[in-house]
Parts: structure tokens; C-alpha cells; sequence
């Protein structure tokens, strides 16, 4: 069971997500405003495994309530509702830090495998591992979910965390748009491939050194994307075998 904080100012369709999310065992805490839910949020500093967070609010909108949980390293996966059908509206989103959307009307069905797709990845954040990825001066532990560029701590959500592991486990394969969205979204939902896309330019901003001329995350033309960089597998801080890979270094500490 999760808890769930939905901050939606529309009573019918929030009644319906918190109705289906409770039959599938989940805690669910509704909100009306932006307002209400910066005080829970922000000043109560109260916690959830997954906020659903309406666009457009009363008092405070949906972007501003996800920008300043991101500014305050609050990294909460977040999905956005929002009745604008605009790429414009749906990529403002995920440049403040949302980690999917979802655009009314919406399919219920969807909704709640979006859900859970989130949960599976808030699931494995907090689950004992021992991985880190490592490449130039990027380093990602997947234990601690700390990332750092050049000895500076950089904060993922959970999404683009997810995105880069799913780029290890795959170093040097093409993985279409759909494959992203099934391994890193942990989902059959029929989602915008658009959704990939946006990410991929988020992640070339924070890892490459020329985000226009890729050299880490390369696209395959009609086909998707893959990665390339080079490392070896450590386990237990100790070397048991190297390779010499057209991509990624995997360390088993």
C-alpha cells in the first residue's frame, strides 16, 4: 500500500481516481488547492510515496508547486494532470521536474498503470542495491540515488535515475521509445513516445558536454536510442573482471 497525495480542484474526476486508487489498497489524501497542498507540502513538510498534482490549480499552480518541491530536493515522483493538449504545456511539466503526465479526459486504466509504474520505481529506489555507474566524471550510485558531474552533486527523479539504469543494463543495444517507456516507466500504456523524447533532452543537458553533438546518448536514426561510454565491473570494491565496452563502467560495490 502507497500513500497518495492528489491535489485536484475538479470533485468528479477526483472522486473517481481516489475511489480506484483506494480499491487497489492505496492511502489516499485529496486536496482541492494549490494552497492547501504548499502548506502540506512545503511547510508541514508532510511525505508521500506519489503526488498526482492538477496543472492548473486555485492559489498556487501545479508547475509552481512541482518547482518548488524540486528546488527544495524533494525528488517525491510526481505525475501532472492537465486538460491542455499542448506539447508546450506537457514539456513545461517535465522541465520542472514532473516525472510523467497524464492529459484529461484520461483512461482510468492508464491512470492507474501510470500509477504503478511510479510506485515500482519509488519501490526501487528505496530497495538495497549495490550498483554504480560510472563514465568520464559522471558517477551514479543507485544505492544512496546520488549523482555526481565533476565532484558536484547532481539531484535525478526517480525517472531519469531509472532512464540511466536502463541505459547500463543495456549498454550499446538500440532500445526503441517503446522499450524506454516499458523498462523505465514500468508500463503496457499506450504512453506519448513524445514523453521519451523529453527526457532523453533533459538527460544530454545534464551528462554530455555538447548536448547538440551527443556523445553518450546517441540517437538511431528510425530506430531510438543507445548509449556509449566505457567502463569495467567491480564487485565488493574489488576488480573480477574487466572489459573493454563501447559503453558503460557498472561497478558492484
Amino acid at each position: 500500500m502507497a500513500k497518495i497525495l492528489l491535489v485536484e480542484d475538479e470533485d468528479h474526476i477526483a472522486t473517481g481516481i481516489k475511489f480506484n486508487l483506494g480499491l487497489d489498497g492505496h492511502e489516499v489524501v485529496w486536496l482541492r488547492d494549490g494552497g492547501a497542498a504548499a502548506t502540506v507540502l512545503l511547510e508541514e513538510r508532510q511525505t508521500f510515496d506519489l503526488i498526482i498534482l492538477d496543472l492548473m490549480l486555485p492559489e498556487i499552480s501545479g508547475l509552481d508547486l512541482c518547482r518548488a518541491l524540486r528546488k527544495r530536493e524533494d525528488f517525491t515522483p510526481i505525475l501532472m494532470l492537465t486538460a491542455k493538449n499542448h506539447d508546450k504545456d506537457k514539456v513545461a511539466g517535465l522541465q520542472v521536474g514532473a516525472d510523467d503526465y497524464v492529459t484529461k479526459p484520461f483512461n482510468l486504466e492508464e491512470l492507474l498503470m501510470r500509477v504503478e509504474g511510479l510506485l515500482r520505481r519509488r519501490r526501487w529506489d528505496t530497495k538495497p542495491s549495490h550498483h554504480v555507474l560510472a563514465f568520464r566524471d559522471v558517477t551514479i550510485d543507485f544505492t544512496s540515488c546520488e549523482t555526481r558531474v565533476a565532484g558536484q552533486e547532481l539531484k535525478l527523479t526517480p525517472i531519469e535515475m531509472e532512464l540511466m539504469k536502463v541505459f547500463a543494463n543495456h549498454e550499446g543495444e538500440v532500445l526503441t521509445r517503446e522499450d524506454l517507456l516499458r523498462e523505465a516507466w514500468g508500463t503496457e500504456a499506450p504512453l506519448t513516445t513524445r514523453t521519451v523524447d523529453n527526457f532523453i533532452l533533459r538527460l544530454r543537458k545534464l551528462f554530455e558536454v555538447d548536448p547538440a553533438n551527443p556523445a553518450h546518448i546517441l540517437s538511431v536514426r528510425g530506430r531510438g536510442y543507445k548509449s556509449s561510454v566505457e567502463g569495467r565491473w567491480l564487485l565488493s570494491s574489488v576488480l573480477v573482471r574487466t572489459f573493454t565496452l563501447p559503453g558503460l563502467a557498472m561497478f558492484i560495490t
